[in-house]
């Protein structure tokens, strides 16, 4: 007989080692480190069920506050996510990118032991906006070449990008968009790159970005644009990037 998923995580649970009672860590805060523990150790896998919190209260021998103060702080933390009427799972853990430092998604996913892949890659030539005609430095009615493309990391969609390439870079439009741009540009086209700049804000994926991104319309999406420049100055991409919120995350250390 097979095993429901809610099972094999509750046995999972039942072997987690009983909080200390007037220990000097928080009850909640124990059964929030235990709980994460086995998210962290890949024991609990990304969309397995959690045991609703009369359970939970049985298997750590505590009060229904208790474990609901513990399952909240895990939510928040972005271990667990709430369905209404279905009950709490466990969430996808966010890809984290470290600012600042300029790299392919392909390297970007490898460097973090995911496996990078491209669900669907559509190349045009195209008649840019105001705003992608003045980062490529193009002329009113000059057209450039457009590389929407749909990326993964382990077959999970990340990201929906939109790359613009003036026509000096030399790509027809032909080649193979599945794998690096970065890789393409440096080791096909010799192209050195010098800086980047980017701003990254925040907005509701529209309808059709939301079906892309199998995500429901209006969910939160990070919104990446960046221009990168080669060594002599000139632009060689700009880029837009719509990312899972959910999925994705940046960070930057700083330093006073």
């Amino acid at each position: 007989m097979t095993e429901h998923p809610q099972d094999a995580v509750h046995d999972r649970l039942e072997g987690v080692s009983l909080v200390r009672h007037g220990g000097a860590a928080p009850l909640y805060s124990q059964i929030r480190e235990a709980i994460r523990a086995k998210i962290q150790s890949g024991e609990l896998s990304p969309g397995a069920p959690i045991p609703t919190e009369v359970e939970l209260q049985r298997i750590f021998n505590v009060s229904r506050q208790t474990v609901r103060q513990a399952v909240e702080a895990l939510v928040t933390e972005g271990y667990l996510v709430r369905s209404r009427g279905k009950g709490t799972f466990v969430l996808q853990r966010r890809i984290e990118e470290p600012l600042p430092k300029l790299v392919s998604f392909t390297q970007e996913m490898r460097s973090r032991g995911a496996e990078p892949s491209t669900r669907s890659a559509v190349a045009s030539w195209v008649e840019p906006g105001p705003a992608v005609r003045e980062a490529l430095r193009v002329e009113s009615g000059e057209q450039v070449l457009k590389i929407e493309r749909v990326r993964c990391a382990d077959g999970a969609v990340i990201v929906v990008l939109a790359s613009y390439l003036p026509r000096w870079v030399g790509l027809t439009g032909h080649e193979d968009f599945t794998g690096s741009l970065y890789d393409l540009f440096q080791y096909r086209l010799g192209l050195k790159f010098a800086k980047a700049f980017q701003y990254i804000e925040a907005e509701q994926a529209t309808t059709a970005l939301a079906r892309a991104l199998e995500v429901s319309p209006r969910s939160p999406v990070l919104v990446l644009r960046r221009t990168l420049f080669a060594e002599d100055g000139r632009p060689i991409e700009s880029v837009e990037g719509f990312y899972r919120a959910d999925r994705y995350r940046y960070s930057i250390w700083l330093e006073p």
